[in-house]
């Protein structure tokens, strides 16, 4: 079971570290507004609902998507409209006031946010059972009984890295100039609205190649 806790705990550890999804990008304007608090519920609660996907993924449930390859056009649709809606809710997010960060009730609606972006994108399903096929594949997880340990992990791997990311930010967020920051925060919805059309063309691809 330690060894379940530990391969997901590298697995989703090393998958954060690469920041083109809305919950990075979203954790990262946290940081960079100094909302620490809000950031790790954000990641807190996306780490709780990938850890779900993650444990039908290692109990066999998938979507088959080897078959049936609509369903992966699907997918990708519901991502692409997933991305357009946060990068809305990143531009008027950043118009609004600055909430009190350090509040229980702030913290929760955070949490709720992350759960609901992860817990609405079904692409994590399909992420994790492509990454589950890999891991027991090759003899490092095996067995039911290790599941809990391996869900445990994969909800550990992402706080520990934005835990560090955001420690790390932090640090010197305070050296950086006002306008600076300002044009960052500003791409982020730029980035979120070019990853969604990604999605969507690669959506329209393969509607229209299987049609």
């Amino acid at each position: 079971m330690i060894i379940a806790f530990v391969i997901g705990l590298l697995i989703s550890f090393i998958g954060s570290m690469i920041p083109t999804g809305p919950i990075a990008l979203i954790v990262i304007k946290r940081g960079l507004g100094q909302q620490k608090l809000g950031a790790l519920s954000i990641v807190s609660g996306a780490a709780v609902a990938e850890a779900g996907y993650a444990l039908l993924a290692y109990l066999g449930i998938s979507l088959a998507l080897s078959r049936y390859p609509v369903q992966t056009s699907i997918l990708r649709m519901i991502a692409g409209i997933i991305l357009l809606a946060f990068a809305a809710f990143c531009i008027f997010d950043g118009h609004g006031p600055k909430p009190k960060n350090s509040s229980p009730k702030y913290a929760g609606a955070n949490f709720l946010l992350g759960l609901s972006i992860a817990g609405l994108n079904p692409t994590f399903l399909v992420t994790w059972t492509g990454a589950v096929a890999v891991a027991r594949g090759t003899g490092l997880i095996s067995g039911i009984h290790a599941a809990p340990a391996f869900a445990v992990g994969v909800i550990v791997g992402p706080i520990l890295w934005f835990s560090i990311l955001l420690w790390l930010m932090t640090r010197h967020i305070l050296d950086l100039h006002p306008d600076i920051l300002r044009k960052i925060e500003k791409a982020l919805p730029v980035v979120l609205i070019l990853l969604a059309v990604v999605m969507l063309w690669q959506a329209a691809y393969l509607l229209l190649n299987h049609s």
